[in-house]
């Protein structure tokens, strides 16, 4: 985890109202409640503070959250054709029913993103303050924050784009109303900021072996911007007609990532192995010294709510009633050749115990054909805060070098390099065949001798099954691309295992979310422009 003190941090976000207080009378010379903005960043701790801050704001998307919504777990993943719910109760996201501008988890996931934009605006502009630069006493450092900085506003910008599309781009600190009412953005202009955001930090991180892994474990480094460009480049290049300039981008940005490695599949999920050598990006999960509060916010106030990660989705703790249960659709459970051991740390035919001994497997439910999903709670290699259980320590992967190779297998395949593109998907499932949990090696999944967007496309099924905010985007963008057509997909294709009349999934109107309705309202410039297509 980041040993950063983030929360220190979000001091500076309120700083700026203290300048409203503070009175122009020469007699009332009384000394601020609090520390003026210009008297805050003191010394290059408070600056990694303020960095550390523009990290922390993920934990108000992949948190429990649960007097919020319970984050944005079901956008990020009930959509599409691998997850499912215990119940036909979550049809915004799951059957695409009744989803409109006034939903609240596209709500929380726009404003969300949008704080933490703000934070990194703000300060990538205090790290080009002579003052602020001033302070510091560890050479580079100042350049190497801008490129974290830069890295998480590009993150959020890709999402934005992904998820919205027309969503305004601020890039600058916002400093009066008028700051903030922004014009849509259009056509690419979103994912191409973000794009340009890493190219810059590409060249201002450092090797990942420049943070002391005993304070500093999980800053970003200079693989974590190139396995980012991958994204951008083949996401960009699905929506460009499949664009070879765009793939062969992707693949200048891959083959700069020569430090990460293929470990077991398993580890990726377990908290004993965060941080490790197919790591590229993660939320760093903790928790706090005495115990995690699920019920509070941990936005720009005193009280911190919970600093771990939301997995309880998957298991039948009490703690989910937010969420309710996912689990494995059909479609998911029948891809995985028999003897694939990445089957088992998917989903698996026994349960959690999630309320006991969570290192204890227990008999099987009667929910999805008797089987949970297990990554990030399989027993042994979970990890929840004591008290109420309900935070988890174990990191979640927000970016690991498995996913980046088979986009580079896509981008190799489409750019006319067959052998490379075999040989990244040979590599996964060579992988998947070391990850027995005895050691002994599977004779599934065997070596594939031709590869093709179909053999790719399955690869990424059931490798990134469950791996929040990835399925979705694969299935709209490859419709996008013409590989697949989802306005063909009945909903027993999309995994849907209710009632089918109650499916509404349409295209392209479903492809994006709906603009919320509080950015349209507030912002007249967006209302103007309209909502996105088949949500006026």
């Amino acid at each position: 985890m980041i040993r950063v003190n983030y929360y220190s941090g979000l001091l500076i976000f309120v700083i700026g109202a203290m300048l409203l207080l503070a009175s122009c009378e020469k007699n009332l010379d009384i000394k601020p409640t609090a520390e003026l903005e210009s008297e805050y960043f003191e010394s290059e701790l408070r600056v990694q503070e303020g960095v550390g801050a523009c990290y922390a704001g993920l934990h108000n998307l992949y948190g429990p959250l649960l007097n919020d919504g319970g984050g944005i777990h079901q956008i990020l993943l009930l959509p599409g054709d691998d997850i499912t719910h215990q119940d036909a109760s979550r049809g915004a996201m799951e059957a695409f029913s009744g989803l409109n501008s006034a939903n609240g988890e596209v709500n929380m996931l726009w404003t969300r993103l949008y704080q933490i934009i703000y934070r990194c605006n703000f300060m990538l502009e205090k790290l080009e303050e002579e003052a602020v630069k001033a302070v510091y006493t560890t050479e580079g450092l100042n350049a190497i924050n801008k490129g974290e900085v830069l890295f998480v506003r590009a993150w959020c910008f890709y999402r934005l784009w992904d998820f919205f599309r027309k969503a305004p781009l601020q890039d600058t600190r916002i400093r009066t109303i008028a700051d903030a009412v922004l014009p849509p953005s259009e056509g690419f202009q979103l994912l191409d900021k973000a794009i340009e955001d890493l190219e810059l930090a590409a060249t201002l991180l450092p090797d990942e072996t420049y943070w002391p892994l005993e304070t500093e474990r999980g800053r970003v480094f200079n693989e974590s911007a190139y396995g980012m460009l991958v994204k951008c480049y083949t996401l960009r290049a699905r929506y460009n007609q499949a664009n070879a300039a765009d793939y062969g981008k992707a693949i200048t940005a891959f083959e700069k990532i020569t430090t990460r490695q293929l470990v077991h599949f398993a580890n990726n999920f377990d908290y004993r192995y965060e941080n490790n050598a197919e790591s590229l990006f993660e939320l760093q999960a903790s928790h706090a010294t005495d115990q995690d509060n699920a019920w509070l916010d941990n936005n720009f106030g005193g009280g911190v709510g919970q600093m771990g990660a939301m997995y309880h989705y998957s298991t039948s703790h009490w703690g989910n009633y937010v969420s309710g249960i996912y689990g494995p659709t059909k479609k998911l459970i029948n891809a995985y050749e028999a003897d694939d051991p990445r089957k088992g740390y998917t989903f698996a035919n026994f349960t959690t115990n999630v309320n006991g001994d969570t290192n204890i497997p227990t008999p099987p439910w009667d929910k999805f054909d008797g089987y949970q999903l297990m990554k990030y709670v399989y027993p042994g290699r979970c990890w929840f805060e004591k008290v109420w259980g309900i935070s988890s320590t174990n990191n979640t992967r927000l970016l690991r070098y498995g996913d980046v190779k088979l986009l580079a297998a896509e981008a190799y395949l489409q750019t006319g390099n067959t052998s490379a593109a075999l040989q990244q998907v040979n590599d996964i499932r060579e992988r998947a065949r070391r990850s027995t949990e005895d050691g002994s090696p599977s004779t599934s999944p065997a070596n594939l001798t031709a590869v093709s967007m179909a053999t790719i496309m399955h690869e990424r099924f059931i490798e990134l099954a469950a791996e929040e905010g990835i399925r979705w985007t694969d299935l709209r963008s490859w419709h996008m691309a013409g590989f697949i057509n989802l306005s063909t997909w009945t909903a027993q294709d999309f995994g849907y295992n209710y009632d089918a009349q109650n499916f509404e999934f349409e295209a392209p109107k479903h492809l994006l979310y709906p603009i919320p309705q509080r950015e349209m309202n507030t912002n007249p410039l967006m209302a103007s422009s309209g909502n996105n297509p088949g949500y006026d």
